[in-house]
């Protein structure tokens, strides 16, 4: 992992391939984007809402823009801008979030990410996660540093509650927040059986346990210096 530097408004976290990070704000709360590097360029992950000329310029600096993502049916926000500064870019999403997807954006023929591996390659993964009724990728990103995941809602770890004080009631509530925690709060509507979720993540964390935790809500962990906080996080689960 290359140390972290920041491009304007992305932050480079890797180089090889190249990862990095953009927050960008979506009314009540902000989000981490994600750029990563595939086969002749970068795809953009969860792209970002609010001062897209100057994110996607900076993002344009790291290679030709091939593919957007919205990684489940709610982070579809910047989405319609992306694609019409990208118009060549491919579109995915996981299966069940297309007609979501597609519906708030008003871009027709998004693809399922099982179908993203030819132009993603094999250090770039898009996992459709089993137990969601909404639909919500994981993304793998073999690097040379070590292996780096990318979760949207299914991961929090942000340093403090919501400043809404009704969503920090609620954060605070189900253990969702502050600090690595599982997200107690969506998966109530997003996923069909919350128990069997967290079993497969945990069991994939463990047969191939990754360095890097970077979630679409809060800040990245690197678990170089912090090796058993995933470990801990998915103690409670049977």
């Amino acid at each position: 992992m290359v140390e972290s530097t920041a491009q304007d408004d992305w932050r480079q976290l890797a180089a090889d391939p190249v990862v990095a990070t953009c927050e960008y704000s979506f009314g009540p709360g902000s989000a981490n984007a994600l750029l990563v590097g595939i086969a002749g360029g970068v795809a953009i992950i969860s792209p970002p809402r609010g001062a897209v000329d100057s994110i996607c310029s900076a993002a344009r600096s790291f290679g030709e823009v091939r593919a957007l993502v919205a990684p489940n049916a709610f982070h579809h926000m910047g989405l319609a801008a992306w694609k019409e500064r990208f118009p060549q870019a491919q579109v995915y999403a996981p299966a069940q979030s297309i007609a979501r997807v597609s519906a708030k954006s008003g871009i027709a023929g998004i693809r399922p990410v099982s179908e993203a591996a030819a132009l993603f390659g094999d250090r770039v993964t898009l996992t459709d996660m089993p137990h969601y009724k909404t639909g919500e990728a994981l993304v793998r990103i073999r690097t040379g540093g070590g292996l780096a995941w990318y979760v949207t809602d299914a991961i929090f770890n942000m340093t403090r509650l919501p400043d809404h004080p009704v969503a920090s009631f609620v954060f605070r509530a189900a253990r969702s927040a502050p600090g690595l925690r599982l997200n107690r709060v969506a998966p109530i509507f997003m996923v069909k059986d919350r128990a069997a979720l967290w079993r497969w993540l945990k069991a994939e964390a463990e047969r191939d346990a990754p360095r890097w935790l970077i979630p679409a809500h809060g800040a990245v962990l690197d678990q170089s210096a912090q090796p058993d906080r995933l470990r801990a996080l998915f103690a409670e689960v049977r």
